[in-house]
């Protein structure tokens, strides 16, 4: 009986001290760029988009052009520290970033261990491999949303043993499976997607579907259903702006939802043709998929999880290639997702390779060790932008190396200068079109009278024009001078700061 506790006392500590492990590599290789940028945060959503937010609560207009009012968890979570500590907004999330990263990291740690009931060692390594991916990394400089919705899916996979219907047959089961569902769901779409996904599988292969778990599980899916269902017709379908803060919106090109037509709803492929589409899918994949799939076609299986997510982000994010006239939308998003199951299936090939052995080491190991420690050292260069993401293609979707934000921190004194030229010099209840990139300072230091219209990104000042509807009273625009084309553009810059000018339209 004294063995068999200090057996269970020693495989506890082992299993703490592995997590402390990938909590500690997580933060770490996520704090780093965070070290380097000074005094802004990295980044794309972070100043521009958790910024406004996090000021203007309990106000939601800025989160409903971000698209995240309905699914705002990380907003307030993170908007109560900031009234509560008081502590300074780029501060909380210089800070916000690392520990985001770190709990993403241990949950799907968790996921392994206890879901997957793979051993410590396992689990570890497997881990270390996801958190050192390029496109893992892009999902931690900046997703908090999405990353706080993948730790309650992961949580729930690994509180559940991966077999959600069959385990809400136990009422004390039912109603944590429930909460985690609904943290899910008030977290992020894509994160809700991937579970209902899993969830829809599950019931469809489900053997016995008399069996009481199967009709719980049904009844405990319906609320949730109905809830995505109203986050989806008021984000998507009938969204609802505040008229001082609403986008330009390009059409969409396709009459069913979730699909559109890419060569009118994206800047990217605008006026462009198929071989752009290829070559910017391509570019992603190369950085976040391909290397990974030799492998994790070795290790494939047909689970009750991974699969059915891999059958569904693969057309997700490939169906833009079949027909980028008619595709599922984000496929950005999802080939970014895609890592999480090939990486599963990816430790189950090292596993088969007997690369996880204790009782082994030989040229495997040594092999695994030199290119575990080859990715360490690429991801920690990644993350403090020791070196870059050159090809242009591939930087449409993440940054080129991680101490980077939506702007270059050296023109934020520019672009705050030229908002406060604006608050003096421009009339009352005029219309200003402002750049995406700038969108958060626009909303937290523009006057309140002042109609603010986010443009796209990669839009021309000229194609943003032509989506501003009649009757607006006066157009500005605040934009980069050198993104301008003085020779087409019908007006006349009122202002320059630095990089950043302002430019009167009409009246």
């Amino acid at each position: 009986m004294q063995n068999h506790h200090n057996r269970g006392r020693a495989a506890v500590s082992s299993n703490a001290g592995k997590i402390v492990i990938v909590l500690f590599v997580a933060f770490g290789l996520r704090a780093l760029p965070e070290l380097l940028s000074g005094p802004y945060p990295v980044g794309f959503d972070t100043m521009q988009g958790y910024g406004p937010s996090i000021l203007a609560l309990p106000d939601n207009s800025p989160m409903k052009l971000f698209g995240w009012a309905y699914s705002p968890l990380a907003i307030y979570f993170l908007g109560s520290i900031y009234n509560l500590m008081r502590i300074d907004l780029y501060s909380l999330l210089k800070i916000a970033g690392p520990i985001f990263y770190g709990v993403f990291s241990a949950s799907f740690y968790y996921l392994l261990y206890r879901g997957l009931k793979w051993s410590t060692k396992k689990s570890l390594f497997v881990t270390l491999i996801l958190i050192l991916q390029p496109a893992i990394l892009r999902m931690g400089w900046d997703q908090f949303r999405e990353e706080l919705g993948l730790i309650f899916l992961f949580i729930l996979l690994g509180f559940t043993k991966c077999d959600i219907v069959s385990s809400v047959r136990k009422k004390s089961v039912a109603f944590p499976v429930l909460g985690l569902s609904l943290l899910i769901v008030f977290s992020h779409q894509l994160a809700s997607i991937l579970f209902f996904v899993v969830v829809l599988w599950q019931l469809l292969t489900y053997e016995n579907k008399k069996e009481k778990s199967f009709v719980t599980a049904i009844l405990v899916m319906v609320p949730l259903v109905l809830i995505f269902a109203w986050q989806i017709d008021a984000q998507f379908l009938n969204p609802i702006y505040n008229t001082h803060f609403a986008p330009l919106q390009l059409p969409n090109g396709a009459s069913v939802f979730a699909f559109t037509d890419y060569f009118l709803s994206d800047p990217r492929f605008i006026d462009g043709n198929y071989l752009t589409v290829f070559s910017h899918v391509g570019s992603l994949s190369f950085f976040s998929v391909i290397p990974l799939i030799p492998f994790a076609t070795m290790g494939f299986l047909k689970d009750k999880v991974f699969f059915p997510m891999l059958i569904w982000l693969l057309p997700a994010s490939f169906s833009i290639l079949v027909y980028p006239w008619f595709a599922l939308q984000m496929y950005w998003w999802w080939i970014l997702l895609l890592p999480i199951p090939l990486t599963i299936y990816l430790g189950e090939y090292l596993d088969r390779a007997q690369v996880f052995d204790n009782k082994k080491f030989g040229n495997r190991q040594r092999i695994f060790g030199i290119a575990l420690f080859m990715t360490s050292v690429l991801a920690v260069a990644y993350s403090s932008s020791a070196i870059k993401v050159i090809y242009p293609d591939a930087t449409r979707y993440m940054p080129s190396g991680m101490v980077e934000s939506s702007i270059n921190f050296a023109d934020i004194p520019n672009i705050k200068s030229a908002i406060a030229w604006s608050n003096e010099n421009i009339p009352l209840n005029s219309t200003i079109i402002v750049e995406e990139k700038i969108q958060g300072f626009s909303y937290s230091e523009l006057r309140s009278d002042i109609q603010i219209r986010v443009s796209p990104s990669l839009l021309t000042l000229n194609q943003a024009i032509n989506l501003i509807p009649n009757g607006a009273y006066i157009k500005y625009a605040i934009w980069y001078r050198d993104n301008l084309d003085y020779q087409s553009f019908p007006g006349a810059e009122n202002a320059e700061f630095g990089r950043i000018g302002i430019f009167h339209i009409s009246e």
